[in-house]
């Protein structure tokens, strides 16, 4: 079982087309190219946010302040990025759509509740748009408990219906961040190949009924808890209809007409000890 993440055959054919010459001049910017006068491929960064707290104590690797999170809005909104969701790059990839000319996403992992006290407001004020990939179980028990604290709290239901207008789901597993035996959705050493296609069905498929029951729309893209999988895990996962997985390799990714373009997407995890200024130009490939 090869575990991690791999380059996109449709990656390696674009690099070998530009350095044969046969990719055109850019057209719109740095950020997407041309060959034989049709677009055809388009950077994509995807940026990783996760929770998002006032207290300085709680910030590190994984949280940052709300004026991070606004700075970095501010700075792509400055330099004319654009924000897009994963329906966005559906749409590009089977022709029904297009990509504005400097796309970037956004996404939050793990559905915070903190997301809707803090990111929802900043992203609207701001005319921008995100992706938020939830962890099942966490909804399903905090919509039934009612609890709503920034510190440890996760979206609701009515959360995430309330932040339609700028927020996109996705499914980020129904349970699959304890530690333990199995680490994300990985397959257990010594555990069949059948049974493990099962156990990934079954928890996947709770977050789905889970989000389709309450009238949101079914998640189209799987987000990978600790960005662990393997070839078992996308093939399962393609499967059960799923048309883009999100990773956690730092890379901008190249998008293609070609669907396989939008599995194990990369993305760039946001730190609070960098500045906005550098991290942008980490993730931006600035």
């Amino acid at each position: 079982m090869r575990l991690g993440f791999r380059r996109t055959a449709v990656q390696v054919v674009c690099t070998v087309l530009a350095l044969c010459g046969l990719i055109g001049l850019v057209r719109g910017g740095a950020d997407s190219v041309t060959a034989f006068g049709e677009e055809v491929a388009v950077r994509v960064p995807i940026l990783m946010y996760h929770s998002i707290l006032k207290d300085g104590a709680r910030q590190g690797k994984y949280v940052i302040s709300p004026d991070v999170l606004g700075a970095d809005l501010d700075y792509l909104k400055k330099e004319g990025y654009e924000t897009i969701t994963v329906s966005d790059l559906l749409a590009y990839v089977d022709g029904s759509g297009q990509l504005p000319a400097k796309p970037v996403m956004i996404t939050f992992d793990d559905g915070y509740y903190n997301n809707y006290v803090y990111a929802y407001p900043l992203l609207k004020d701001r005319g921008m748009r995100a992706v938020i990939s939830i962890i099942g179980y966490q909804t399903d028990f905090f919509s039934q408990n009612g609890q709503e604290n920034a510190y440890w709290s996760h979206l609701k239901l009515e959360h995430l219906s309330a932040m339609q207008d700028v927020i996109e789901v996705q499914n980020h597993s129904w349970n699959l961040h304890e530690y333990g035996e199995r680490r994300g959705c990985l397959r257990r050493r010594g555990e069949d190949q059948s049974s493990y296609a099962n156990f990934l069905r079954q928890d996947t498929e709770q977050t789905q009924e889970l989000l389709t029951e309450a009238g949101l729309p079914t998640p189209q893209c799987y987000t990978y808890p600790f960005g662990a999988c393997s070839d078992e895990s996308e093939q399962i996962l393609k499967d059960m209809g799923f048309l883009c997985t999100l990773g956690c390799e730092e890379r901008v990714n190249t998008v293609t007409r070609d669907p396989e373009c939008l599995y194990e997407m990369g993305r760039f995890n946001r730190p609070t000890v960098m500045s906005t200024a550098a991290y942008m130009k980490k993730a931006l490939g600035e």
